[in-house]
């Protein structure tokens, strides 16, 4: 096989990878479905009937689902790092260094403490900490504004999707299933798609295309036309911040406000198109110049085999 014909097939095989997370995603849920059902009998009363799924027996699912997603997809996320890192070093190691990277390995042999360097980018998006507050509130507010103006236009269509978000953030939700939602999801969902999706894809096509497709992956793993649309809008903005910061730790501290911010938005805030309208205004206000300011500054980035992730 030719050198071409090995690149093809490496690429092929990446984009095929990249595709994997969603898929073992609906493995692990049907997983954590039976799982949470058997768990919940011991949650119950003896003798209640089980005519549909209670609040807790769905916070059971939710629990099982994302820690099985966090256990599975974050050893995996680790171990492609590491693979990645190795394959950085020994491409290092098969050409001769440039002036810039002797001075690099020089700074390095030299340098007895290494922990400033290793806690920069914390130390970076912890002071960018209520700008993320802010977008992540803002988005939620937006979206949940759209909703609202379509929901009253089309409401036959948005029914099960009020069930939906009813069951997830309506009153009286269980306590696993918040802290299921609301913590755990964002890290897994960032693991899977801003993590492994867009590594493989980065490695088959150009970053650009490799945003694209980790978003509309996220779009489609929300199982629902409604869900697709918007998350694969925030999808795309979330592989940017990915692309731009080199992490996923913008992504997961961002998300995790989001899906809190569902908890906190009043309804009475978008019950009428006007209303629903005026917040969508103030929180494109927010929105627009607040990814600019954290997409603006461009930091040296390393080649798709090199990952910055273990600096944090």
């Amino acid at each position: 096989m030719s050198t071409n014909e090995e690149q093809k097939s490496g690429r092929g095989l990446s984009l095929l990878l990249a595709a994997v997370p969603l898929l073992l995603s609906f493995l692990l849920s049907m997983i954590a479905y039976f799982a949470g059902i058997f768990v919940s009998m011991f949650d119950q009363k003896i003798g209640t009937p089980a005519v549909e799924l209670s609040a807790s027996d769905e916070g059971w699912i939710y629990l099982i689902q994302y820690l099985l997603y966090l256990v599975f997809f974050g050893i995996w996320y680790w171990y492609l790092l590491q693979k990645l890192e190795k394959e950085a070093i020994q491409s290092r190691h098969s050409r001769p260094l440039t002036e810039e990277e002797k001075k690099e390995k020089k700074k390095k042999t030299s340098a007895t403490v290494k922990a400033p360097v290793k806690w920069e980018p914390v130390k970076y998006w912890a002071k960018r900490l209520p700008l993320l507050i802010i977008l992540g509130y803002s988005l939620q507010l937006c979206v949940s504004g759209i909703l609202s103006v379509f929901s009253i236009g089309f409401p036959s269509v948005f029914e099960a999707y009020k069930e939906l978000i009813q069951s997830l953030a309506g009153n009286g939700v269980d306590i696993k299933t918040f802290i299921s939602v609301s913590f755990l999801a964002p890290v897994a969902e960032e693991i899977m798609f801003r993590g492994l999706t867009y590594l493989y894809a980065s490695r088959a096509v150009p970053e650009k295309w490799a945003i694209l497709i980790q978003a509309v992956l996220f779009g489609i793993y929300h199982g629902n036309l409604i869900q697709f649309m918007y998350a694969t809008a925030i999808g795309i903005l979330f592989g940017m911040l990915r692309r731009q910061s080199g992490s996923v730790v913008p992504g997961i501290i961002l998300h995790i406000i989001i899906n809190l911010s569902a908890y906190l938005i009043p309804a009475a805030w978008i019950e009428t198109v006007p209303k629903a309208a005026l917040m969508i205004g103030l929180s494109l206000m927010l929105i627009i110049p607040g990814f600019i300011i954290l997409l603006k500054k461009k930091k040296r980035r390393a080649p798709v085999s090199r990952i910055d992730d273990d600096k944090i």
